[in-house]
């Protein structure tokens, strides 16, 4: 038997209770909620991740072994993610790679597969191989969301392409969701887009931006551009912006600010992601990313031989931990890391603690992070 002593938050932030007692992983009490609970832990149903690349030296883009896919969600299970989307990259033929990320959504390892590209801006690639993007293909994109078998849940599309409203249509009639990003995009067009995907959807929020600031033009105060038309979106319940609170991709400052702009006590349009590669839970060192070279150093991943950030080396507990100690109060957190998202995929949040259930979720005290999922805690 064990009393864990910290706040305890359902997925949109309200607090529970201030203890959680378990037994053998289940929870037998839960104590009432106190206006000083006395301590900076914090206990998290289980996040949810949007936009994630691969873990613990797999990257999801480049293996086809699903051993390795489960070892690469393995890492981002262990600090409190249950519910994990993984990423693919622009990449000439992304069949192989869709087919074995279903049989892990089957397998339950993941919950769904967002494809980053290769429907995107050659201007804003990052850190997308540019010789295979190309313009939208709506025979190809059938064929892609038929081999997900209904896996794939996002698809990031550059808004000032053509087609890319046909793409939308023909994306929610296998039940995908628009994610706008890797964008040249000025704000008419971006606006248009949106609007568009708004009406083609029929509900809120319905579509989504990839990683915001990065990899689209930056906000300028007499040419906005795609930012402002994204966050203009997020506040008015149209979208979910994504954003990487890992502190390399955006400012933290800057990442606080919009959790605060956008955030809502039940309709938040800001969720943190990872974007996380290979690299995360890994030393420095050399990893790949569809099919690029990626090096690591002091915990920043970069095309080798660039300074263009690859991705990230994060998992969202790691984000929170900085998030608090940055000031960010840990319901507008409860909120981006699990309502947000789940508002933005159409499913139910992570469900909170209740009696005689095995305990699932993740505490987070300091730098200390457990988690346990289906009343078993889960290694380091």
């Amino acid at each position: 038997m064990e009393t864990l002593s910290a706040t305890v938050m359902d997925a949109a932030g309200n607090v529970l209770g201030s203890t959680l007692t378990i037994d053998d992983g289940i929870v037998i009490e839960m104590s009432p909620a106190r206006d000083d609970p006395g301590t900076q832990a914090y206990f998290f149903p289980g996040f949810i991740d949007l936009h994630c690349h691969g873990g613990r030296g797999v990257s999801f883009p480049d293996s086809l072994d699903g051993e390795d896919i489960d070892r690469g969600a393995a890492t981002h299970a262990r600090a409190g993610t249950t519910h994990l989307i993984a990423s693919l990259v622009s990449t000439e033929d992304p069949l192989p790679s869709i087919r074995v990320l279903a049989d892990a959504c089957d397998r339950g390892t993941l919950i769904g597969i967002h494809l980053e590209g290769p429907y995107v801006s050659r201007k804003k690639a990052g850190a997308q191989n540019p010789d295979v993007i190309r313009p939208i293909d709506l025979d190809d994109l059938r064929q892609w969301l038929e081999a997900g078998r209904g896996w794939i849940k996002t698809v990031t599309i550059a808004p000032e392409l053509d087609n890319s409203d046909r793409a939308v249509e023909l994306l929610h009639a296998y039940g995908v969701i628009v994610s706008w990003g890797h964008t040249n995009a000025n704000s008419e067009q971006t606006r248009v887009a949106i609007e568009h995907a708004n009406n083609v959807v029929g509900r809120s929020p319905g579509q989504t931006t990839t990683h915001l600031f990065n990899a689209m033009p930056g906000l300028d105060h007499r040419n906005p551009g795609p930012v402002r038309e994204f966050l203009h979106a997020a506040k008015n319940n149209r979208a979910v912006v994504e954003i990487i609170g890992d502190g390399v991709h955006v400012a933290t400052e800057l990442v606080a600010d919009c959790l605060t702009y956008l955030d809502h006590p039940t309709e938040p349009g800001l969720a943190l992601v990872t974007d996380a590669l290979a690299c995360a839970g890994m030393p420095n060192g050399d990893y790949v990313l569809g099919g690029l070279d990626v090096t690591m150093t002091d915990g920043v991943a970069t095309l080798t031989g660039t300074s263009t950030i690859a991705g990230g080396a994060s998992t969202l507990a790691d984000q929170v931990i900085r998030l608090l100690e940055y000031g960010v109060a840990a319901d507008v957190l409860a909120r981006a890391t699990m309502l947000a998202p789940a508002r933005a995929l159409g499913i139910d949040p992570p469900a909170s603690p209740a009696h005689g259930k095995p305990l699932t979720g993740v505490l987070i005290s300091g730098k200390t992070v457990r988690a346990w999922r289906d009343g078993n805690e889960l290694g380091n």
